[in-house]
């Protein structure tokens, strides 16, 4: 009996279809804590790293992967001390397990005073068909204060 490559290919697409569905059927796959990180006030020229912690809190592993939304020039993010999450392509994350992302704080005098937002998206993608399971953005907040004032 020979199967047909349109037959294979749509066995394929039913067995991802399940896999996904079975991944995303819990709902919520990322649950990020705190969902909203705040620096606070800090004085121009000192350097703050604060985190959030993204879990895999689905029955499955997923791939995980933290990309930037919004970096004003105060914040950076990428490979900083305490930083466990993947930021330049997806890994896979296992059920249950959890990874940090890292930003860095350094306000400037041009921008003391200004409260300043930067913005992460974790997001979860299924590891066998690539497709979006879940995404939370993270929000960090800081401000500078001069010394004048």
């Amino acid at each position: 009996m020979r199967i047909s490559a349109v037959a294979t290919a749509a066995v394929f697409v039913a067995l991802v279809s399940a896999s996904t569905s079975t991944a995303a059927s819990s709902g919520e796959v990322l649950r990020v804590t705190p969902p909203t990180v705040k620096f606070g006030t800090k004085p121009v020229g000192t350097f703050t790293l604060k985190g959030a912690r993204i879990a895999n809190v689905s029955s499955s592993t997923v791939n995980v992967i933290v990309t930037i939304l919004a970096e004003p020039d105060d914040f950076s993010f990428g490979l900083l001390p305490g930083s466990t999450c993947p930021v330049f392509e997806p890994a896979p994350l296992d059920a249950g397990a959890a990874c940090d992302a890292v930003v860095g704080f350094r306000p400037s005098e041009f921008f003391a005073g200004h409260e300043q937002v930067a913005s992460l998206l974790a997001t979860a993608t299924d590891p066998i068909s690539g497709a979006v399971l879940d995404a939370e953005s993270i929000d960090f907040t800081g401000r500078g204060k001069s010394a004048a004032g």
